[in-house]
């Protein structure tokens, strides 16, 4: 790899707030780290992947005070600066109105800062399927900028004199491009909002070449100018998701506005024409909301393992909210917060981010809230995407085929199956499934993370503190045996200063180099094993014993750490 296109980023965490320098700074400290992360087993999420494309070459903690060493700058540090500055100072007025959740989820809204909302309230709108509206994307982005065009277009419809001689509706359209990368800027920039933006972007630029504002050809557009400057988001979930779901919006757009024959002219009442109304309305947001649940889920299902069942009930009454009650107030406070008169706006604000919570709390609640399913392979999942896709492009009857590419991701779904044994990337677990197909692991404290990621992937709910209380493993001081498919399998977590005993057992793991021991066991994977091959799995058949690992899945990629010894110091003649 050319040394141009190492990384050239840190992430640390400064538990001990040893200091606090200043965007620009250059600083001297002391830190441990470790570097980009593999997968949990092979073939699951790359998370090197992700940190190598955000240019991260490695993670750890500060152990040291920061000593600041010097004060660099240039145009784009100043910039930096300055929105760092901006948004702290935002969010000092959010919470001098605003008390606790409801102030750092009006922080997250306006300024993308999300460290500060609590971990049962994100874990309640996953549930209930309100997370997207933490993370500044589409919905923010489409309520933001397209609340600035309609204001600015009514505003200027107020003067005859220029609504009748000038394109208002493109002056408002450049307005809210305007303002949508301001807001870009101010949230921070993350790959999702800038997605968001350039797919605002082309819907407002198609209004001022005055071309259709909600087409597919527009999102395809605005798909190829992303995937043009961030090639790698095909692959990441949050671009998936956000295009499938637009995908089947512009889709049903195009087809709620289909020409229809004019209905014979019938005099009616005021309020039939309002009932009329209204229910069209009603009627087209739980549509729209049912459309883009089912075909984000698609991505959500294969990404994640997890689906929200009433993901319609809650955003069909969240959305609402956050339309009407939530991001006006938002936009409202920070307009008038150099003026000091943010108060208001701000409790405004804070009751429909309440209302908000109120209705998330309320579906989290509801039984089987939350379904955690098995990953779908990933043939099951293009699959899906294929046949979804061939009902929104595909013209005619022909469009309908796309259902025999759904039955085949539910065959390709039967041949889903966990691996026998896993083992995690440095060794400090081993979990095995049971007859009933459950996960049981070997160690009831080491290991979480990766233990996390394997009982989702395996479709369970359980925590990992009942996954590890399942009956299976026989363990001592110093191992661990069972009988996994008639197979004899040992895991030695404690072995300094003792020879284990091998006799017996077809596959040995062991959380320690075994160097010249158990030879005789012709499946054995040590310290040094996971050291260079990340995580390993097991399937047992009747073929045999088949071994696979992350390292291999993954491939020679640039961001797949190839780990090397420690060299020897020369001794000195």
């Amino acid at each position: 790899m050319l040394v141009a296109q190492l990384p050239r980023r840190l992430r640390l965490a400064n538990f001990t707030r040893n200091g606090n320098p200043t965007i620009g700074a250059r600083v001297a400290l002391k830190a441990r780290l470790a570097p980009i992360s593999s997968p949990t087993m092979p073939g699951g999420f790359d998370y090197g992947r992700l940190q190598y494309f955000e240019s991260i070459g490695g993670s750890g903690r500060i152990t040291s005070q920061i000593d600041v060493l010097e004060q660099t700058g240039s145009a784009a540090l100043w910039l930096a600066k300055g929105l760092h500055e901006l948004r702290q100072s935002i969010g000092g007025r959010i919470r001098l109105h605003l008390q606790g959740t409801t102030a750092a989820l009006a922080e997250a809204m306006i300024t993308g800062e999300r460290a500060a909302i609590p971990k049962d309230i994100n874990t309640g709108l996953q549930i209930s399927g309100l997370a997207h509206i933490l993370s500044i994307s589409g919905l923010h982005m489409s309520l933001a900028a397209g609340g600035v065009f309609w204001v600015a277009r009514a505003w200027l419809a107020l003067f005859p004199a220029i609504a009748l001689r000038w394109p208002i509706k493109k002056w408002a359209a450049g307005a809210a491009l305007i303002f949508g990368f301001a807001y870009m800027l101010l949230a921070g920039s993350g790959a999702a909002t800038q997605r968001s933006y350039i797919m605002l972007a082309v819907v407002f630029l198609a209004i001022i070449v005055d071309r259709p504002a909600i087409s597919l050809r527009n999102l395809a557009l605005a798909a190829i100018l992303i995937l043009l400057l961030e090639p790698e988001s095909a692959i990441q979930a949050s671009f998936q998701m956000s295009f499938m779901a637009v995908m089947g919006l512009a889709a049903f757009f195009e087809y709620w506005n289909r020409p229809r024959q004019e209905r014979e002219y019938k005099i009616e009442s005021r309020w039939m024409f309002f009932g009329r109304w209204a229910f069209k309305v009603i009627f087209a947001s739980i549509l729209t909301t049912v459309v883009a649940g089912a075909f984000s889920s698609i991505p959500a299902a294969y990404h994640f393992g997890r689906l929200a069942p009433y993901g319609v009930i809650a955003n069909g009454l969240a959305i609402p909210v956050m339309s009407l009650a939530v991001m006006p107030f938002a936009l409202l406070s920070v307009v008038l917060m150099p003026f000091g008169l943010e108060a208001w706006p701000l409790a405004g604000l804070g009751h429909g981010l309440e209302l908000v919570l109120a209705i998330s709390d309320y579906v989290a609640g509801l039984p089987g809230a939350q379904r955690v399913v098995p990953q779908l392979p990933i043939g099951s999942a293009i699959a899906l995407a294929i046949g979804a896709t061939m009902l929104c492009l595909v013209r005619g009857h022909a469009k309908y085929t796309g259902a025999l590419f759904a039955v085949a991701a539910v065959a390709f779904a039967q041949f889903n199956s966990m691996p026998d044994i896993l083992i995690e990337r440095t060794a400090a677990n081993v979990a095995y499934l049971n007859a009933d197909r459950e996960l049981v692991f070997a160690n009831a404290r080491r290991g979480r993370f990766a233990a996390e990621k394997w009982l989702q992937a395996n479709g369970e709910e359980a925590s990992f503190k009942q996954a590890a209380a399942r009956p299976g493993w026989v363990c001592g001081s110093r191992s661990c045996q069972a009988e996994i498919n008639a197979k004899q399998v040992a895991y030695f977590f404690e072995g300094v200063g003792v020879e284990p005993s091998c006799d017996g057992f077809d596959i040995i793991v062991a959380a320690y180099p075994l160097r010249g021991a158990c030879k005789q066991v012709k499946t054995r994977i040590d310290r040094f094993d996971v050291w260079r091959q990340g995580a390993h799995a097991i399937i047992l058949n009747d073929a045999g014993v088949k071994v696979s690992t992350a390292k291999a899945a993954s491939g020679n990629r640039p961001w797949v750490v190839v780990p090397e010894a420690r060299k020897k110091p020369k001794s000195a003649k």
